[in-house]
């Protein structure tokens, strides 16, 4: 798709180069090329100027295309941070200095707070698991984060995939003005 865009782009310059040129037949030729500037257009605000070729190795489409897919990868990149950030507010909140935020591929995210603060941790935490001197919970915010993070590569995949053949999708409408362009300038 890139390489298309950037062969339609030159058309422009060939078909200003044939206006002005003195042979009727070259200046007839080139008058009928089709610069598909909406396709040019489309292509650039759509996906990433470095594009990988394969799909699947994703950052295919371009930041603000969509928002979903830009809060998807926020959330992806900047996973750490927030939790970081989550567990930082808690730490404040119930001063409970040793608190950890953590995961586990049994229990997914879970808070963890040693049983000598048992006593400090707010109503609205669920007991998620009990251990030898620590305590695991789970809250409301947590558990959202969790699937929210679980889930996001894979919906991003879904969602480049669909924004993708959207595009594909469009460029339908170009396929024989682009076919003509390629007569035409075969002809020059």
């Amino acid at each position: 798709m890139i390489s298309l865009k950037n062969s339609l782009l030159a058309i422009s310059p060939i078909k200003s180069a044939g206006e002005l040129n003195s042979n009727k037949a070259l200046k007839h030729i080139t008058s009928q090329l089709d610069t598909c500037m909406s396709l040019c257009e489309k292509i650039t605000e759509t996906l990433n100027e470095d594009a990988p070729v394969n799909l699947q190795k994703g950052d295919v489409i371009a930041k603000g295309v969509s928002a979903e897919l830009d809060e998807l990868r926020n959330l992806s990149a900047s996973g750490k941070g927030y939790l970081a950030m989550m567990e930082e507010r808690e730490i404040a909140r119930t001063g409970i200095s040793s608190l950890k935020i953590a995961f586990n591929n049994v229990f997914g995210y879970y808070i963890e707070v040693r049983n000598t603060h048992k006593e400090k941790v707010p109503a609205d935490w669920t007991r998620k698991q009990t251990l030898v001197s620590a305590e695991r919970y789970i809250t409301e915010e947590l558990k959202e984060y969790e699937e929210k993070i679980l889930g996001a590569q894979e919906k991003i995949s879904t969602l480049e995939l669909s924004l993708f053949q959207q595009l594909a999708s469009f460029l339908l409408e170009f396929i024989k003005p682009v076919q003509k362009n390629s007569r035409q300038i075969a002809q020059t």
